[in-house]
């Protein structure tokens, strides 16, 4: 059951649905497309830890997030011991 707007129509308020849908821009050029991560492209082998991770790079913000923290560990991790202090 859907519950009446304020019309008592059912529709969202108008200053929901103009704060929220709005009309698409281009993007910049050298954008980063969001990308889905192609699971069909593991067919028939294994896919690893480094494979998900890196294909969480284009996936949109929180994946990318995760993608990124993890080369910055990984970076971390492979400096000399005298480097870090």
């Amino acid at each position: 059951m859907v519950a009446p707007g304020p019309n008592g129509d059912g529709a969202a308020p108008p200053s929901a649905t103009s704060a929220v849908l709005k009309e698409s821009i281009q993007m910049p050029k050298g954008s980063q497309k969001v990308e889905e991560l192609d699971f069909n492209k593991f067919a028939g082998k294994s896919m690893t830890v480094e494979d998900l991770i890196s294909g969480m790079n284009h996936m949109g913000f929180q994946a990318s997030s995760i993608g990124e923290a993890v080369r910055i560990i990984n970076d971390m991790a492979w400096k000399p011991q005298s480097a870090l202090f």
